[in-house]
């Protein structure tokens, strides 16, 4: 199927459910390498999942450590 009939597709059923406005496939695509990451996947099997050929794509969507910057300079703000 190609990308836009894919996104077309993604985004008539997000609305017949009621999700947010600019919901797509890319967006879904990044929710699901964002969880994974998160959920503590080995960064490899969601590049293969993915199908990025160089880890640093993969790297893009992992937000733990920018998330416990943020986290700790939040904390130290209440210290």
């Amino acid at each position: 199927m190609d990308p836009d009939a894919t996104d077309r597709v993604v985004r008539k059923y997000a609305a017949q459910i009621g999700l947010a406005r600019g919901y797509s496939a890319h967006s879904m695509r990044a929710t699901f390498i964002t969880t994974a990451l998160e959920t503590g996947a080995q960064l490899e099997d969601v590049q293969k999942a993915a199908g990025h050929r160089d880890p640093s794509t993969t790297k893009l969507y992992d937000r733990r450590r920018y998330i416990s910057r943020r986290l700790q300079a939040f904390c130290n703000v209440l210290i």
